[in-house]
Order: C-alpha cells, then structure tokens, then sequence
C-alpha cells in the first residue's frame, strides 16, 4: 500500500511517518510512504497512492497565521478515485464535518495504533464483506463490463 501524509506541519508529518513505518515494520502492508505539505501537491499526488492521512487546517500562504479547512476537496477526490481517506486533525470543526460524512477521522491526540488501524482499515479482505456488499460489487462490476469472481 502507498500511503500519502497531508500535513503542513513537516515535523509532525516526518515524526508519523516514522511511527507507522516502525509499527508497520513486520506487518509490511505499508510500500511507501509520501509526505506532502499543502493541498494543491496532494491532489497532484493523489493518483499515485492507495491511502491518504490529511490533517484538517492549512495555512492559508506560506508564514500565515490564518487557516482554512479546505481537506474535503482532497477527501471527495480521494472517494472518487476510491482511495481511502482518513482525516486526521487538531480542529473540533473539521473532525465534526468528517464524522457527519461518514469520513473516518482521528483527533491529532490520537495513539499510532489508532492511526495505523483507520489507515488498514480500508484492506478488508473479500472473506470478511458480508453478501449484500459482496453483491453490489459485483453489480458494479457487471455494469463496468468486468467479469472478475471474487473468491470466497
């Protein structure tokens, strides 16, 4: 899995990278790991990976002391190209507004064991879906012209 970390602050961002990697050390699930420090590179490296953690305020210039909250075009984009999207964040508002979009979002005091199993979440084996789910993606599946068996 590649995982990208969207957080302004580099030292924050540099320190979780290292705390998932060690507590992914014999797992192995995570391949690579990009840290980026602003939306605009995130969304530019997006396609590129198969998990996102995003912090939820960003400066808005580079030195400025006001913030917007403007993680959900990277989270919307992210549902789009179905990649999954954990927002992880300081603010009240933006864990409230992910939370009513059934994002999942973990608030910056969160434990690396936290992180690491919102982040895995996503990589739930075929075995583990129930048959509703197990049928819909076969729907899907039908209706894109696939014609791929999941095994059971």
């Amino acid at each position: 899995m590649k995982l990208l970390i969207v957080e302004d602050n580099s030292v924050l961002g540099e320190l979780t990278a290292e705390l998932l990697h060690s507590l992914d050390r014999q797992a192995q699930h995570i391949e690579a790991i990009t840290l980026v420090s602003d939306l605009q590179t995130a969304m530019l490296c997006l396609p590129e990976h198969d998990v996102v953690l995003c912090d939820g305020t960003f400066p808005l210039s580079h030195n400025s002391r006001f913030v917007v909250e403007e993680w959900d075009v990277v989270r919307l984009e992210a549902n789009r190209r179905g990649i999954h999207f954990v927002l992880y964040s300081g603010s009240v508002r933006a864990l409230d507004c992910a939370r009513e979009s059934n994002t999942p979002a973990l608030a910056k005091t969160a434990a690396t064991e936290e992180i690491y199993a919102a982040l895995m979440s996503f990589a739930q084996p075929v075995s583990n879906r129930g048959y509703r789910e197990l049928a819909q993606m076969t729907e899907k599946e039908k209706l894109a012209g696939e014609q791929h068996v999941p095994s059971l």
